[in-house]
């Protein structure tokens, strides 16, 4: 298996992304990592020559205030378009970045297309949870902005598809984010859904989930258009970023902060533990004819390393065909 990584993507690129690559292979991950970048910036964050790592040159970057489609388009050289394109002519088996989320997303749509019977792409964004489960599939976190509700019943099977071959869910429950749990509840996309979904043999719909039952994960995917997952997700970075200051500041700042702290480290590290996300906030773009990993902008050695696994593990349990037989079988 060959991994194509975007080497010039994310906040820490190239150096952090070359050595998560690096502790990819460390810890034993058997794939062949392509490194797709400026070769020069590239090897010199990789040093000597290690075994199973190839870098492949690509001059260009799609930056944050471009428009991804319209970049793609004129360049050929930028670094997320090489490895998708290296993906499409088959000498990559998945491709991962943790830069522009729409320029990862424009390069699949535009060089590797959607699965057949897949009508609009999703993004995964999986958020920790407080249950036995250790992480909720958000779907669509902001890929499609006015899905319908046949889109939100394909989203459902892409899911369900994604938490199975890759998370080893069996038959992963999919609650339908709305204003109530009662089934009359919703505006008109939610009420047409949810028909949808309790009809549909192949899904275990749980039923409707309010925004506080996603922590508490409920369910194992929780299910939206992308306006609002992107709304919810973004909001839920934000809380976690508020808890955590005030915690280190307001809590555990100052001399006798520090002395609390001290005292109380093993219940900060446990909990800090519940919220330790980098083996599960990669995802693929799922609907998307091939495998394509986004992962967090801000992602460092560790988290880039289990975005890595995640292509991985959906090639190796062949999510695609997964994908593809369900909307198949649903036509």
């Amino acid at each position: 298996m060959r991994i194509a990584v975007d080497a010039m993507g994310g906040d820490h690129a190239p150096d952090e992304i070359v050595r998560g690559a690096l502790l990819y292979r460390e810890l034993g991950g058997s794939a062949e990592l392509l490194l797709v970048g400026d070769e020069g910036r590239v090897r010199a964050a990789l040093g000597a020559g290690r075994a199973g790592i190839e870098v492949v040159h690509a001059g260009g970057v799609v930056g944050m205030g471009e428009h991804p489609a319209t970049a793609l388009r004129r360049r050929d050289d930028t670094s997320i378009g090489v490895a998708t394109r290296l993906v499409r002519e088959g000498r990559a088996d998945a491709v991962v970045s943790a830069g522009n989320t729409g320029a990862t997303m424009a390069a699949a749509l535009l060089i590797l297309g959607r699965v057949r019977g897949i009508d609009r792409p999703a993004l995964c964004g999986m958020l920790p949870v407080t249950s036995p489960r250790r992480a909720t599939c958000l779907l669509d976190a902001g890929a499609t902005m006015d899905a319908n509700a046949t889109n939100l019943l394909q989203y459902a099977r892409m899911a369900t598809a994604f938490m199975e071959r890759v998370h080893g869910v069996e038959r992963p429950s999919v609650g339908l984010i709305n204003v109530g749990e009662e089934p009359e509840k919703g505006d008109r996309l939610a009420l047409e859904a949810h028909a949808l979904l309790r009809a549909a043999p192949d899904l275990h719909f749980y039923g409707n989930i309010e925004g506080r039952d996603i922590l508490r994960g409920v369910t194992d995917i929780a299910l939206c258009d992308g306006f609002t997952g992107n709304v919810i997700a973004k909001s839920l970075e934000g809380a976690f970023d508020v808890l955590s200051s005030g915690i280190r500041t307001d809590i555990f700042g100052g001399v006798l902060g520090k002395i609390a702290g001290v005292l109380a480290y093993p219940g900060i590290r446990r909990f800090r533990g519940r919220f330790d996300y980098d083996p599960y906030v990669s995802a693929p773009l799922l609907g998307i004819a091939g495998v394509s990993v986004v992962t967090h902008g801000r992602a460092r050695a560790n988290m880039l390393r289990w975005a890595i696994t995640v292509g991985e593990r959906a090639v190796a349990r062949r999510l695609i065909d997964a994908i593809g037989a369900g909307a198949a079988s649903a036509a």
